[in-house]
């Protein structure tokens, strides 16, 4: 029995969910970076399904996250041309760069009807010691089962949507409480709702809440082994001790997030690192991206201690 090669894997995961995202014979938009044979290779598997693609290769230096504005007729637009898609798939330039837009623009492509899936994959990155280990765990979680992270989204996400209350273990002393009003949601239940944004690679629950409903405290992961103890009161952080200090940011907290992508079983912090089955993570800023109700122009997310936990009060 031959093994299918893990960009084909990938690749037909990525079709998979663009499939689930607009059902029909879709006009889609690839913005990609690089020749990767995971990007060559996808074109002509949509076209398979029945898809129109218009393949945009963007300029290497090109490693700036900014989702192309619509027009007035919601066209996409990108460098000069205008672009007619019902889904766009953005390569999000994991590697050296920087944002280069703000959540803005992202809802002017969903007011105008555009779905949008973005993938997480490397690029630019210059050490092929590096590259090729990350390239590898990235294609693997790509390529992880829809149908088992379908299965076991929704099977924590009816646990937690029972529950009156959350309560978050981090480090030795770190407790978070989440309380009431909260929502819970999954990567393929929300888009399918009412955010049609899928992220690339999938396999994540989280609890969408207002910033009064956290309190308690944390210890956030800062990388290399080193943590962080911050205090929680109604979704701000303060200082409490630790290696390193806090990020410097002006934005509440929205989300408790939990990975369940067992084919992540590692993803580096600056990257989708909250895909990891067992991660867990705190969100700030936007929460209108999530299923909440605040639209803000950023939306970053903070790991917790590796020895986090969660348990939940009925």
């Amino acid at each position: 029995m031959s093994v299918m090669p893990p960009e084909k894997q990938a690749i037909a995961a990525i079709a998979d969910a663009v499939t689930r995202l607009d059902p029909r014979m879709a006009t889609v938009v690839l913005m990609r970076r690089g020749d990767d044979p995971l990007w060559t290779g996808l074109p002509p598997a949509l076209r398979e399904l029945g898809m129109e693609v218009s393949d945009v290769r963007l300029p290497p230096q090109d490693r700036c996250w900014a989702p192309p504005a619509p027009d007035d007729r919601g066209r996409l637009l990108v460098g000069g041309r205008a672009y007619a898609a019902d889904v766009l798939i953005y390569h999000d330039p994991f590697g050296p760069g920087r944002p280069g837009a703000d959540l803005q623009a992202l809802y002017r492509l969903l007011d105008c009807g555009v779905k949008v899936v973005f993938v997480d994959f490397p690029h630019g990155m210059t050490s092929a010691v590096a590259a090729d280990p990350l390239r590898s765990a990235y294609l693997s979680a790509l390529s992880a089962d829809v149908e088992t992270v379908v299965a076991a989204g929704a099977e924590l996400r009816a646990v937690l949507q029972d529950s009156t209350r959350l309560r978050v273990r981090s480090g030795s002393t770190g407790v978070l409480e989440v309380s009431r009003p909260f929502e819970v949601r999954d990567d393929f239940t929300s888009a399918l709702l009412d955010v049609p944004v899928l992220q690339l690679p999938y396999g994540e629950v989280w609890v969408v809440a207002p910033p009064e409903s956290f309190d308690g405290a944390v210890e956030l992961s800062t990388g290399r082994g080193r943590h962080v103890r911050a205090r929680v009161r109604r979704g701000r952080l303060s200082h409490e001790g630790g290696a390193g200090a806090l990020p410097e940011f002006d934005a509440p907290m929205v989300e408790l997030g939990i990975g369940l992508n067992k084919a992540a079983p590692w993803l580096p912090p600056a990257t989708l690192f909250e895909k990891s089955q067992g991660r867990l993570h705190v969100g700030f800023g936007d929460s209108g991206l999530i299923g909440g109700s605040r639209r803000e122009r950023l939306h970053f997310d903070l790991p917790l201690s590796r020895d986090s936990s969660l348990d939940k009060e009925w």
